[in-house]
């Protein structure tokens, strides 16, 4: 047998391999999205059975997956915040995990808290050209993207959002006061920039959190009959032992109220009001 029949037959079989190999993958795949499509019927069967109708189209924009982050309090990004509300400041520990930020310009009492669980408050009184602008140019680079501007005429409130790995903190976010121009007052929460390029990843089984849900129903008499709609995003939760940790959630709208679900432990939590 010659070279080149000899080139041709292994060719051939290496194709023939890949072509098993590629009918395996997509019959695996074919079997993956049938057990889904199953489960997924089965799911909206259980919730029209309890009354309540969910749309399976609503789990087609959800992520597979969320990143398992751990963010630690940064004293250095608190400081530049607050100069960046305040301007120049001097710091203080105030004990109890709370840094006290102070004017150190002579300019009024302006001044900034930020606790360890990352809550922030700050009264002042500053002028700026354009509330919208300063707020956005301040809030991006810490990642806050979101942005709400609301004005009665007499006073403009900007609320800047968190987003990690573009999924929403829902409970962290920004709200900054102005009375006219005049910034008066900064509150809510603070998170820090995280590094997620080592972040492992956590699965996120909507359809696990959805029966959760629905066993908290259940149980609490929680009323509706409707879910509206369903997204994926973190808390920002502080204990003892861990002052700043942010939790993986899917976040439950239905027709009367939110909830969220915790994606590791099936907690079920009400959003406040």
């Amino acid at each position: 047998m010659n070279t080149a029949r000899l080139k041709n037959i292994v060719i051939i079989i290496l194709l023939l391999a890949n072509a098993f190999l590629l009918v395996l993958l997509l019959s695996r795949r074919a079997e993956e999205y049938a057990a889904q499509e199953r489960s997924l019927a089965q799911l909206t069967a259980l919730y029209d059975s309890n009354g309540i109708t969910l749309d399976g189209a609503l789990l087609n924009d959800l992520p597979d997956s969320v990143l398992n982050v751990q963010p630690s309090r940064d004293l250095a990004a608190e400081q530049a915040l607050a100069e960046g509300i305040i301007g120049a400041v001097a710091s203080i520990d105030s004990g109890g995990g709370i840094y006290r930020y102070y004017s150190s310009d002579g300019l009024g009492s302006a001044v900034c808290l930020i606790r360890s669980g990352g809550a922030l408050e700050a009264t002042l009184s500053r002028a700026v050209d354009d509330p919208a602008k300063f707020c956005s140019e301040l809030c991006i680079p810490l990642g806050y993207r979101d942005f709400h501007v609301l004005n009665d005429g007499v006073r403009t409130i900007v609320t800047a959002k968190r987003s990690v790995d573009e999924l929403e903190v829902y409970n962290s976010s920004l709200t900054f006061t102005f009375s006219g121009s005049t910034l008066t007052t900064v509150s809510g929460s603070f998170l820090p920039l995280i590094d997620t390029s080592e972040s492992g990843k956590i699965t996120l089984d909507a359809m696990t959190a959805l029966v959760r849900f629905l066993d908290y129903r259940s149980t609490s008499g929680a009323v509706c009959t409707q879910i509206t709609g369903l997204s994926a995003g973190y808390l920002m939760q502080s204990t003892t032992s861990a002052p700043l940790r942010l939790v993986p959630v899917l976040r439950v709208d239905t027709d009367v109220y939110s909830y969220y679900v915790n994606v590791i432990s099936g907690e079920v939590t009400r959003v406040s009001a």
